[in-house]
């Protein structure tokens, strides 16, 4: 049964469109008319001058460009005589602004509806996106029946609607907002996308950062790994490891260097300056080692812990606040890499070490392991999941 729509604002399609669903045709994933839709939407932002005040938004108009979306077909389409699964719901999160228009890729080009809850926290990002997909519907009308996108508040009902109207649902947003969908029965057939709760940190080469001859490039790129999305998005680094015999030397010079970087970009409330405070005070209590490394003004707070922990990082949701360990060796990283640890960021370590590593450590975490300035580059293989997969459906043909 259809619940009321009163709590819900449509920003694309309406409700005509959402009775349609049932009829939806699923499209072969990467076809033709779907990499023109995204295509004419990239166009679309890299042609909106608003949109070079937003770094993430550059990002994905670069991501959905032709180049990058054969790119992606060439990797990541399915084998075999395969299809989108039918309607997919995305619950986007309220902490990363352009989450949602990436998810809502991965619906699109695996070739499917998609209907996608995006949160009611105002992101100017938002209205961008939005124009640009309503300018590239304009090219591409056809597409119209494979999008749909919605905002509306705690509403069990709409959940419950939604849910059961769709093949599969990808959750972001964490733990507690995965328990409360999950309340929302699917369809038998219908697969279930978790995005939980997740952390990531750094492992610097302290030699490899003394001899970069584009430290800006590098301070750029942490940067938009961190304080972009104010450490908030699951991709963003709460904790530098730094390895190499020159460790004192670099952190010594790396931190005010990015302070500097970061100039206005950068500018907390004061109220973070205290919650960082407190955070820091609660969790020396776990942690004796942990001590607090003066700074000239609020706008980072660095710590340093002699036993890494992974715990420390689950339970770290502060904006500006960086933990430093200095690793004698990679394998003193593994306290780090439980399940619940999903990206590490990386800069000048070799990728033969990696590989040492997690042979030998098998940690039960780490979904990626990337260049610093590359952790928040989406993919159709994210958090571990293979969503080129998992969003479409292969068929077997068998000849006589």
């Amino acid at each position: 049964m259809q619940p009321s729509f009163d709590n819900l604002t449509f920003l694309l399609g309406d409700a005509a469109q959402l009775a349609a669903l049932e009829a939806f045709r699923p499209r072969a994933p990467f076809d033709d008319e779907t990499l023109t839709f995204l295509s004419e939407f990239s166009r679309q932002l890299l042609a909106d001058p608003r949109a070079r005040a937003y770094s993430d938004v550059v990002s994905l108009a670069f991501w959905c460009r032709p180049a990058s979306l054969e790119k992606l077909r060439q990797e990541f389409m399915p084998q075999g005589i395969t299809q989108g699964r039918g309607v997919a719901f995305h619950i986007a999160p309220s902490n990363v602004a352009v989450n949602f228009a990436f998810s809502l890729a991965a619906g699109l080009l695996t070739g499917n509806a998609n209907i996608v809850r995006l949160s009611s926290k105002p992101f100017p990002q938002t209205a961008l996106i939005c124009d640009a997909l309503k300018g590239a519907l304009a090219h591409v009308p056809a597409m119209a029946d494979s999008l749909c996108l919605v905002q509306y508040p705690h509403d069990a009902a709409l959940t419950d609607y939604f849910s059961a109207l769709c093949d599969a649902r990808l959750i972001w947003g964490g733990d507690r907002t995965i328990s409360e969908v999950r309340r929302s029965a699917l369809r038998p057939r219908a697969v279930d996308i978790a995005f939980a709760d997740r952390y990531s940190f750094a492992v610097i080469d302290a030699d490899a950062w003394l001899a970069a001859p584009d430290k800006a490039r590098l301070l750029e790129g942490f940067y938009n790994d961190t304080l972009l999305t104010s450490q908030q998005a699951c991709t963003a680094a709460k904790m530098v490891v730094w390895t190499g015999d020159r460790a004192a030397e670099a952190r010594a010079q790396f931190w005010p260097a990015f302070r500097d970087w970061c100039g206005e970009r950068y500018a907390p409330l004061p109220t973070t300056a205290v919650s960082n405070l407190a955070w820091f005070c609660a969790q020396t209590v776990k942690d004796p080692t942990l001590r607090r490394i003066a700074q000239p003004d609020n706008r980072l707070f660095l710590a340093q812990t002699d036993t890494p922990n992974g715990a420390l990082l689950a339970d770290h949701h502060q904006s500006g606040l960086f933990i430093e360990y200095v690793a004698q060796d990679l394998l003193d990283i593994a306290p780090l890499c439980g399940e619940k640890c999903q990206t590490i960021v990386t800069f000048g370590v070799d990728p033969e070490e990696f590989q040492r590593f997690l042979a030998t450590a098998k940690p039960r975490g780490v979904d990626r392991i990337v260049p610093i300035g590359q952790s928040m580059q989406f993919s159709l293989l994210w958090d571990g999941y293979p969503l080129a997969e998992m969003l479409t459906r292969r068929l077997t043909l068998i000849s006589y």
